[in-house]
């Protein structure tokens, strides 16, 4: 009873192993084995083969691999991760080796250097990992299979292999093509029996290129190599120029997000301003970069444009207003002057009436005497009258002057408002005058930017299609060739151009005479 239980146990545990490990494989599309071997224990280091190889595994990672690291491995240990990979790989739908570090060939067989080999023993091939071997485990996915040599460095191993009996004189320095790759590619750092660089930064100019490039969104993977070739010939100078080996039966995109292609067709001929600046800040070093910027000048100088009309016509607005206000006040102001002054004399000439006395209101008075006859009644005097008259008049006068004096400070007020007034109207009129010439120039300059970026919108266009069709452009346009150089140099860069179909009439004269 204890043992079948113990057999049940060992069965469910079995069903539940294999079921996460398919939950593994499911969640594990794309699965990457990368080693780098720089510490070796009887040779000068490798200074950048770890540094390699973790950039490398970064990168991946970021782009949706799964990634088995190994760093100076043994050859047991490399066998190790060979045969982890294996399991992992099978029924993904990629699997990528990279190597980096010491890599020979040994009569025309291809093998990856352990840390552990030592110089000056008498080691055979059986020591070393056959490249062989991890082309056989890359096979164990049916999907896309990938693997990438940086492994053709200056091997210090080769010296001693002439005297080995069992290399029986065969060794190479760097790596024999692969012959059998079909449904695969294979990326070397540099062509078959050449040596590539280790870098004298942080990478080899082959890994630091390939890092580079899988940044680049939406490029199928034969086309990110060759960019990489590209680059690698030129930061050389031509010394060292990677090749490759494309078999593959299907499109695969190392790095899966939207290309700068695809994210500018969706932007259409409508795109706002927010879109193009999204643009441009997602694809810094895109080939389309120069034309999305001319279209956001566009629409920014355009929107320049019309806020400059509309502040225009803002103040001229106001202007207008302070200026009809200006010349109502005016009006008004006079018009109140000219009643005042019609007043001031109206009131003038009746003050002069009044003081005037008729004789006739003092005869009464002076009746009876000299007539024989006594006076009737005893009226004021003569003097008493002529000091009433006088006072009177003294006060007419007094009022006269009052009102003369206010209406001359009535006056002065209204005249000074009038001042007022026209000084306005002459300032309205200078501030309107220095507003549609300022407004003018700035509108002016508005235009004749909103043509020149019109234009520069035209003539990126135009070179539109270029870039659209021709996706495997391995250059932006910020980014100048080296200048060619005769002989090999210039063959090799131009070969590598003739892969990508990018050849001008001058490269094909030197091809013909490369060949």
């Amino acid at each position: 009873m204890r043992v079948d239980a113990a057999a049940r146990c060992f069965a469910v545990g079995l069903v539940v192993a294999f079921g996460l490990l398919a939950e593994a494989r499911a969640a594990e599309p794309r699965v990457a084995l990368v080693i780098g071997n720089g510490a070796y224990r009887s040779v000068p280091e490798l200074d950048n083969s770890r540094n390699d190889a973790d950039d490398i595994s970064e990168q991946l990672k970021r782009v949706g691999f799964s990634v088995i690291d190994g760093r100076d491995l043994d050859r047991s240990a490399m066998y190790a991760a060979l045969g982890r990979f294996a399991q992992r790989v099978s029924g993904t739908d990629a699997g990528l080796v990279y190597y980096s570090g010491h890599g020979m060939q040994i009569n025309g067989q291809n093998y990856l250097v352990p840390v552990d080999l030592k110089i000056g023993s008498s080691f055979t091939p059986f020591d070393l990992i056959k490249l062989d071997d991890v082309v056989e485990a890359l096979n164990y996915t049916a999907g896309v299979k990938i693997m990438v040599l940086d492994a053709c460095r200056d091997n210090p191993f080769a010296n001693s292999l002439p005297q080995n009996k069992a290399s029986r004189g065969g060794a190479t320095r760097g790596l024999a093509k692969i012959e059998r790759s079909q449904g695969m590619l294979i990326a070397y750092s540099t062509q078959s029996n050449s040596v590539a660089a280790d870098g004298v930064g942080r990478n080899s100019p082959f890994t630091a290129a390939l890092v580079k490039e899988m940044q680049v969104p939406g490029l199928e993977v034969a086309t990110v190599f060759r960019r990489v070739a590209i680059n690698v010939n030129r930061e050389t100078q031509g010394a060292q120029t990677p090749e490759l080996s494309v078999s593959l039966l299907q499109d695969f995109y190392l790095n899966p997000k939207e290309s700068d292609i695809d994210a500018w067709k969706k932007l259409g001929p409508s795109a706002g301003a927010a879109d193009l600046k999204r643009f441009i800040s997602s694809f810094p070093d895109s080939v389309l970069l120069d034309a999305a910027r001319a279209r956001l000048d566009a629409i920014e100088n355009a929107s320049e444009r019309e806020r400059l009309a509309r502040e225009y016509a803002d103040k001229e607005l106001r202007l207008r207003r302070d200026l009809e206000a200006a010349e109502a006040g005016y009006r008004k102001a006079m018009s109140e002057l000219s009643q005042r002054r019609d007043r001031d004399e109206r009131e003038k000439l009746a003050d002069t009436k009044a003081s005037q006395v008729p004789a006739a209101t003092t005869a009464p008075a002076l009746a009876g005497y000299g007539s024989g006859k006594a006076p009737v009644a005893a009226g004021p005097s003569r003097a008493d009258i002529e000091r009433e008259q006088a006072a009177k008049e003294l006060a007419a006068k007094e009022q006269a002057a009052a009102r003369e004096q206010a209406a001359k400070a009535e006056q002065e007020r209204l005249a000074s408002q009038v001042a007022a007034y026209e000084a306005d109207k002459a300032r309205l009129a200078e501030e309107r005058q220095t507003l549609e010439r300022v407004m003018t120039e700035r509108l002016a300059r508005a235009q004749a930017e909103r043509e020149r970026a019109e234009n520069k919108v035209a003539a990126e266009t135009a070179r539109l299609p270029v870039y659209a069709l021709e996706q495997s452009r391995t250059m932006t346009p910020s980014a100048s060739p080296a200048p060619r150089k005769r002989g090999g140099a210039s063959c090799q860069e131009i070969n590598a151009r003739a892969q990508l179909g990018e050849l001008s009439e001058s490269d094909r004269d030197v091809l013909r005479q490369c060949r």
